[in-house]
């Protein structure tokens, strides 16, 4: 197992292999965002959203949801999709983790699945999610822990991450749950 990190962020023009209809029946997003309780009154940030595929389902719980991605062309096909379908609860941030543009202590959850393993500093975003997160606020990393048949993540050693994250940060594992081939991680502010 691999604590892989990517070269490039995902390119925009394959953004049809995150959002699809085989996904969508495979891998529900409904099905992940269920088991991280939102709130209706909660500000959920999709961190390296990609073209929204969670995006769109945590704006239907939350508050607010605040999509983040560093390509600009990802952030652009969310913002096409939230005005074709007159979602305006979602708020658009261009950032690559080191610097991200959204309030001190203004959101209740960061969501990330399979991006923790393209982040290049850790512990610059880390302190970012710090930085943003209520008091109360959690930090949901979700990573591949199996292979899959399918092409995707790289599988990712859920023990090294744990550490990583608890390690040199102000996080603490609150809870693992098993999802798919994936773990969620889902870490609490001390």
């Amino acid at each position: 197992m691999s604590t892989h990190k990517q070269e490039r962020p995902y390119p925009a023009s394959l953004s049809f292999l995150l959002n699809n209809p085989i996904r969508r029946w495979l891998q529900p997003p409904t099905e992940l965002l269920d088991k991280l309780e939102i709130k209706s009154t909660d500000v959920v940030m999709d961190f390296g959203c990609g073209p929204g595929y969670y995006t769109f389902e945590i704006a239907k719980r939350a508050k607010q949801a605040i999509a983040v991605d560093i390509s600009g062309d990802m952030l652009k096909k969310v913002q096409a999709k939230a005005t074709k379908t007159n979602t305006k609860n979602i708020q658009f941030v261009q950032s690559d983790g080191k610097n991200i543009q959204v309030e001190n202590q203004s959101v209740d959850t960061v969501l990330l699945v399979t991006v923790y393993h393209e982040i290049h500093d850790h512990e610059a975003v880390l302190k970012q999610f710090n930085r943003i997160l209520k008091p109360d606020g959690k930090l949901v990393i979700v990573e591949a822990v199996k292979k899959s048949r399918f092409a995707g993540a790289p599988v990712q050693d859920s023990d090294a991450l744990k550490g990583e994250i608890e390690g040199p940060s102000f996080f603490k594992l609150k809870e693992t749950l098993p999802y798919k081939k994936y773990i969620v991680l889902l870490f609490v502010k001390f």
